[in-house]
């Protein structure tokens, strides 16, 4: 079974910005990255084998100011799509004070 966790963080970190898996409840750094697997799905063959993992994961972007965040976006995106992640969603979230935040969820079908 593949688990994503650490092939995402490994990845996302090489964009030198502060990674997490979980939200923090203070920010110390912007800008910064939280994610999490909001789904992990096994598809099974007749014995009961692994064929292939559905796996959808929830990224959200955190800056100082919007074009900062749009371009995080981009190359998260293209990170994620090196690892066959494909974008199904995005959006600005309407922004708290100085802080601009961006949800994207990607989507991956991996096979044994």
């Amino acid at each position: 079974m593949y688990l994503p966790k650490e092939d995402i963080y490994k990845s996302l970190k090489e964009l030198d910005v502060g990674v997490s898996q979980s939200q923090p409840t203070k920010f110390n750094e912007l800008p910064y990255i939280n994610f999490s697997i909001s789904n992990n799905d096994v598809e099974l063959d007749l014995n009961n084998n692994i064929l292939y993992q559905t796996i959808d994961v929830k990224i959200d972007i955190w800056s100082k100011d919007s074009v900062t965040a749009s371009e995080l976006l981009s190359k998260v995106e293209e990170k994620m799509r090196k690892k066959l992640y494909k974008l199904t969603y995005s959006a600005d979230i309407p922004n708290i004070g100085n802080v601009y935040h961006i949800v994207s969820r990607f989507k991956a079908m991996k096979g044994e």
